[in-house]
């Protein structure tokens, strides 16, 4: 696995988008799964080169050995779409994570289930949030030690 994220057009992320999803596979394998959602599907030359870029940026393994070529994710799922997400986050709220949840909880549609999901991830959050402060040392007591020798 890479550190850094190479840089996935939207296309590319639909791509990338079904090999997570049905695992390995080839061009055609992709461009059937493209065209099941699409009006206009792309064609097979077009499915081809994308998936050559993504091989090219690190984004996709090739297993060459096989015909035809069969592409295999390679970089997770959570990394990309984290990527996006702070891409996303900078550009159009400056950074501010509070401004993007807060316009979510009031625009998004969220069952009671999502809101119970969200809760439970800010609780999980708080808590480890509370695990990494430092704890405040208790000042330690002077004894006094007095000699009981008979002196």
């Amino acid at each position: 696995m890479q550190d850094e994220v190479p840089h996935i057009t939207a296309a590319e992320l639909r791509i990338m988008k079904i090999l997570w999803e049905t695992g390995p596979g080839t061009v055609r394998q992709c461009l059937d799964a493209l065209a099941a959602d699409a009006d206009d599907p792309p064609a097979y030359t077009t499915v081809m080169t994308m998936m050559k870029q993504l091989a090219e940026k690190g984004a996709l393994d090739v297993d060459r050995e096989r015909q035809p070529f069969v592409y295999t994710p390679a970089v997770p799922r959570d990394q990309i779409l984290g990527d996006r997400v702070s891409q996303f986050l900078q550009n159009v709220f400056d950074g501010q994570a509070v401004d993007l949840v807060l316009h979510l909880a009031g625009e998004a549609s969220l069952s009671a289930d999502d809101l119970r999901r969200i809760e439970a991830k800010i609780k999980q959050r708080e808590k480890a949030d509370d695990s990494r402060k430092p704890r405040r040392k208790e000042p330690k007591r002077k004894r006094n030690v007095h000699s009981s020798d008979g002196d």
